[in-house]
């Protein structure tokens, strides 16, 4: 019985939050950020710049064998780029995703959004602003 209480008091609340937000005049937007992130011309640049990186230890990694070095010393140099790679790749996400960040704040206040949700966390409504994103980050 408590349990259909608390489901039915926390349904309440969401509910009288919808509520509010409508009642302010206020609108929900949703993006589908993994579509703005894969057609960000950005994006592209960086994924290049990663296989670049990439080539480059691999190509660090076969000097290193034809030199002869032994295999725990390989393999320490292996785990070094490896590790230098994923530090570059995870400061170019950041870096993505701040962008992408920084242009859905600005649409969403152009178009006086309370809220912006990921598409995924949507059920149904709100103001798909995923194009006009996009567009303002390729141009």
């Amino acid at each position: 019985m408590k349990k259909v209480f608390y489901t039915f008091l926390v349904i309440s609340l969401i509910l009288l939050i919808f509520n509010y937000i409508y009642s302010q005049g206020n609108s929900i937007g949703y993006i589908d950020y993994l579509k703005v992130f894969s057609e960000y011309k950005e994006t592209k640049n960086m994924q290049t710049q990663i296989q670049k990186k990439q080539a480059e230890i691999n190509r660090i990694i076969e000097e290193a064998k034809k030199k002869g070095l032994d295999q725990k010393k390989l393999d320490d140099l292996k785990k070094e780029k490896e590790k230098e790679l994923g530090e570059i790749v995870a400061k170019i996400r950041d870096a993505l995703k701040k962008k992408i960040l920084l242009e859905v704040e600005k649409v969403a206040r152009s178009k006086n959004l309370y809220v912006v949700l990921e598409r995924s966390a949507r059920v149904w409504g709100g103001i798909d602003i995923t194009k006009e994103v996009l567009n303002n980050l390729n141009k």
